[in-house]
């Protein structure tokens, strides 16, 4: 349920009038790791139910034409939300995080049809196989995803950003960058930590990759 309620939440960032802001989207996604589940999925189904409602009466939070950002790479664990932070005050708005603090947490629903404990195992485990982490090689699956999702939530830019030290999102750079290009989407490779001494750099960087979006 928990995760239909994010799913929900997901939805809704789709829609062309932007109900939320990534940033408080993504609070969401990080609560739902620690917060007690009967009690995250009630109000964020309350949530939802206010911006299904944002979206019937065209409400924004964001002016039209306002750049729409899918973010992928390292998930972004509290009290990370410089990226989004910076992103949303430089013109654009976040719609979208392949990561898993976000599409990778809440996709693929595990089977829940299996009657014997061997079979609900295996449901799980088919479930978390899914999860197209880079901790897999080959990866081919998250390129699919993303792909998809730039089609789903109409992205104008993507930004892949990794870790400091994570190995693994920085060697699956390259052949995400490649991918989107070919497909003919702008993307941004960014490295990054959590400390914000490199704020201002970014802003620099990701203002210039907005600002080329919007020529």
């Amino acid at each position: 349920n928990k995760r239909k309620a994010l799913s929900r939440l997901y939805e809704c960032r789709k829609a062309d009038k932007v109900p939320i802001s990534g940033r408080d989207a993504l609070v969401i996604s990080q609560i739902a790791f620690y917060d007690d589940p009967a009690r995250f999925t009630q109000m964020t189904n309350k949530l939802c139910d206010e911006l299904e409602q944002r979206i019937k009466d065209g409400v924004s939070v964001v002016k039209e034409g306002t750049k729409r950002i899918l973010l992928t790479g390292t998930p972004l664990a509290v009290p990370n939300w410089k990226l989004h932070n910076i992103i949303e005050t430089s013109g654009a708005v976040v719609v979208c995080e392949e990561m898993c603090t976000g599409t990778r947490y809440l996709e693929n629903f595990v089977d829940e049809s299996k009657t014997t404990l061997d079979e609900q195992f295996m449901a799980l485990s088919e479930r978390y196989m899914k999860t197209n982490c880079a901790c897999f090689t080959p990866n081919t699956g998250r390129i699919d995803d993303l792909l998809r999702m730039v089609k789903e939530y109409k992205i104008d830019g993507v930004i892949d950003c990794s870790l400091k030290f994570c190995c693994l999102y920085d060697t699956e750079k390259y052949s995400v960058s490649r991918a989107l290009k070919e497909a003919g989407i702008p993307v941004l490779s960014l490295e990054t930590d959590y400390a914000d001494t490199d704020a201002e750099q970014l802003r620099t960087r990701i203002g210039a990759f907005i600002e080329m979006l919007n020529d």
